[in-house]
């Protein structure tokens, strides 16, 4: 149903650290899945493809080194037979179970066959404001996006929360997520026939990085452009980026 594409680079020790740590949780928790993985650089290389032969049953591995990481996503994304693609960085860090993943995409993906399941900052989205269709007042300007403000709260499942593309809480839509495959393909052709061209400023405009992508999918281009594709986010925190660990170390973040 499920399968992972990635393509990153890993030159930071720190990075590869997080990275031998990771890979065994992603294994036991994502072991079923086809991986199709593209390793962007030589530093580290040998390491890196050590590691997920260890601990990914069911892998592609690639050293495509061209720097164009829409391109390379894209002709992972081809290669992808099932209907939902997961895309993650080398830094999020696994908090979860086999069985609370399990359940999470019971629901969310085989019951109610979301379009999108965020796993990227899900433990800022799902909690308040945002869960009661309302905004901190720093991200107020998002409500603009929305025609009427607050917007309608989550609906409430078991293990997730559902929201529609109009309403959603964030502007961007992240390639960190569990997606349509057939979705993910488009967003990356039209990202690549525009040449990443669009009404917005992108802050970051490198083709050597996904920010560049992302960017463009932000704004009028983000979730409020499909306003009728059903969105979700696990309720609890499973997956976290690197630095919200990195802040809790550092007292700057509560502990999840």
């Amino acid at each position: 149903m499920i399968s992972v594409v990635q393509n990153f680079i890993c030159t930071v020790p720190e990075r590869l650290k997080i990275l031998e740590e990771n890979l065994p949780k992603i294994g036991d928790v994502w072991g079923d899945y086809e991986f199709f993985v593209n390793f962007n650089d030589t530093t580290n290389l040998d390491e890196v493809h050590r590691l997920y032969k260890k601990y990914i049953p069911k892998l592609n591995f690639y050293n495509n080194l061209e720097k164009d990481w829409a391109a390379t996503m894209l002709s992972l994304l081809n290669e992808v037979t099932t209907p939902y693609s997961v895309n993650i960085n080398e830094d999020q860090q696994f908090l979860l179970s086999k069985k609370d993943w399990d359940n999470v995409v019971d629901e969310a993906i085989v019951k109610n066959e979301v379009d999108f399941l965020l796993i990227n900052k899900m433990d800022k989205y799902n909690k308040e404001p945002f869960t009661k269709g309302l905004l901190p007042e720093y991200q107020i300007y998002v409500s603009n996006l929305w025609k009427k403000y607050p917007a309608e709260p989550y609906g409430v499942g078991e293990y997730v929360y559902f929201h529609s593309g109009k309403s959603s809480p964030y502007k961007r839509i992240t390639p960190e997520a569990v997606q349509k495959t057939d979705w993910f393909k488009f967003r990356f052709e039209e990202f690549l026939e525009k040449n990443g061209e669009c009404e917005h400023e992108i802050p970051i405009r490198y083709k050597h990085v996904g920010n560049f992508f992302e960017g463009y999918w932000d704004f009028k281009n983000g979730p409020y452009r499909f306003p009728d594709y059903k969105f979700a986010i696990p309720k609890n925190d499973l997956i976290v980026q690197y630095d919200t660990i990195k802040e809790q170390r550092l007292g700057w973040k509560a502990n999840l």
